[in-house]
């Protein structure tokens, strides 16, 4: 057990993780603060750490290892589970729905049918401008024939 403690502690190799900013020690947030005040606010990097009151060496030693799940910062992505009727079409009619309105569908996972009900998660890519429009994509795909449950599992 020990030898494996020491190898994940010395490891080389990237691993990435999820985690929720508010966990985050202060310098990390400040790093990413600095990172939005120069993409954003159009601030040097020099002014942006002035302003945020964070040392130099700080931020350059983890500039490049913290950046924003979704650069960009306008895109809402998020996570629909259903419980679909095992017929034919009707994952696709779903589909249809989300493309007509201007959202990107990011992944779809679909899993065999059990006593003729599927499940599937899509996770979906919102705009600013496509944000105010989720609430009414949703009504619409529930009311397609065969959608059983709809769910929101997540959102960023």
């Amino acid at each position: 057990m020990e030898a494996k403690i020491k190898e994940a502690q010395n490891s080389e190799r990237k691993e990435y993780y999820i985690v929720d900013k508010r966990i985050l020690p202060s310098s990390i947030k400040n790093v990413l603060l600095v990172n939005d005040l120069v993409q954003n606010e159009k601030l040097s990097k020099y002014e942006a750490i002035k302003k945020v009151g964070l040392s130099r060496s700080t931020y350059y030693k983890y500039k490049d290892y913290i950046k924003p799940f979704f650069e960009g910062g306008q895109e809402k992505v998020f996570s629909i589970h259903l419980a679909l009727k095992d017929e034919p079409g009707i994952l696709a009619r779903i589909l249809d729905v989300i493309a007509s309105h201007d959202m990107n569908i990011l992944t779809i996972i679909q899993n065999i049918s059990i006593d003729g009900i599927g499940r599937a998660t899509i996770s979906v890519q919102t705009t600013q401008n496509t944000l105010r429009k989720v609430e009414g994509v949703l009504e619409l795909i529930s009311e397609i024939d065969g959608v059983k449950e709809l769910r929101i599992i997540g959102s960023n």
